[in-house]
């Protein structure tokens, strides 16, 4: 009987740890989105032109993410003109990249419960997408996503990547009042 209890014991110990290790996995993965904005007439804005962020070093990057943005903002009607031209919105955006230190844990079975440690780096990504005024350089609209990224994923799913991201960002846009 006192062996079925420590089994018992084991085994809703063990349930409990590998749900609270999913639950962090999940959510460290997932990005978190965020949009600032200030008073604008939103339907005002028609045309828009670019301005230089700080853009990736990558010009295959660079162009991903200048193109998921340009999609999501005809998308929402707005057209893109040449930076010379009359514009309503400039746009730029800003990419940085740093590293943090993830602990790491739990290993093995039921039977050998122990405890594992390390750590791990991981390379967190922001994404800063801006929407000016072009005469005054006044920022009317900001959205920002953050979130881990996969250094050994494909280019393929950094472009599908970063579409979904913009797309999320984008949610945001006209801010809902």
């Amino acid at each position: 009987m006192y062996a079925q209890g420590r089994v018992e014991t084991a085994m809703r110990t063990a349930f409990i740890a590998v749900t609270a290790l999913i639950l962090l996995g999940t959510g460290a993965v997932a990005q978190e989105v965020a949009i600032d904005y200030s008073k604008a007439d939103f339907a005002h804005f028609k045309t828009y032109a670019w301005v230089r962020g700080h853009s990736v070093g990558d010009e295959y990057l660079n162009q991903c993410i200048i193109s998921s943005i340009d999609a999501q903002l005809s998308a929402k009607g707005l057209t893109k003109v040449s930076p010379g031209e009359n514009r309503d919105v400039v746009v730029s955006y800003d990419v940085v990249f740093d590293r943090d230190v993830r602990g790491t844990g739990f290993k093995d079975g039921l039977r050998n419960l122990r405890w594992k440690s390390g750590s791990k780096y991981v390379v967190i990504g922001m994404l800063v997408i801006n929407l000016k005024e072009p005469d005054t350089g006044e920022m009317f609209w900001r959205g920002m996503a953050s979130g881990d990224v996969d250094e050994n994923a494909s280019p393929e799913k950094h472009d599908r990547k970063i579409y979904e991201v913009v797309q999320k960002i984008f949610r945001g846009y006209p801010p809902k009042e």
